[in-house]
């Protein structure tokens, strides 16, 4: 809302920023985008559904964490999962690390790890709703939504195959424990 504020202001006579025509090649629809994905985050949340989602998850996830390279891949493959039903990073992380702190403190397990590997997991695209950044590119013609599938699932898997290796080896060196 503030964004369109300030661009329509820039529109008066006498301030004078933007034309007409620059206001017409504006895309709308990544403002769109992303009220909505904060939205979703809110409607989950209050109507519970949220914690249903959540329940479900860490219910799944709970007999799968007996080891660390286990927990690390589990973690971070449920992670990626639920960006892909909630779309956008900030409703993601907003409506889950809550409830994720919670569950690593009940179970005794570090929650400075937990999160540090869920918000990793945050990082993975693979669809153009995951992120405006990836629709901005993706409306101009930059990319196809095949290129961002293919290039995008190789990349999340590095990247979990990476943070599994510094969770198992190099946390441990500077104290921090799953």
């Amino acid at each position: 809302m503030i964004g369109l504020g300030v661009g329509l202001f820039g529109l008066l006579p006498r301030v004078g920023v933007l034309t007409s025509d620059e206001l017409r090649q504006t895309n709308y629809l990544l403002f769109f985008f992303a009220a909505a994905a904060v939205g979703m985050g809110e409607v989950l949340a209050t109507t519970h559904g949220l914690e249903v989602l959540t329940g479900f998850m860490f219910e799944w996830m709970q007999p799968l964490l007996q080891n660390i390279r286990g927990a690390t891949a589990v973690l971070y493959g449920s992670a990626f999962l639920y960006h892909i039903i909630l779309a956008s990073e900030v409703s993601m992380l907003g409506t889950s690390i809550p409830p994720l702190m919670r569950f690593a403190v009940a179970d005794g397990m570090n929650p400075l790890a937990i999160g540090m590997i869920w918000t990793f997991a945050a990082s993975g695209k693979v669809f153009v709703y995951q992120s405006p950044v990836l629709i901005t590119g993706y409306s101009y013609g930059y990319f196809t939504a095949r290129d961002l599938l293919r290039i995008g699932l190789c990349l999340t898997i590095v990247e979990g195959l990476v943070v599994v290796l510094l969770v198992s080896y190099y946390w441990p060196l500077i104290g921090v424990s799953l």
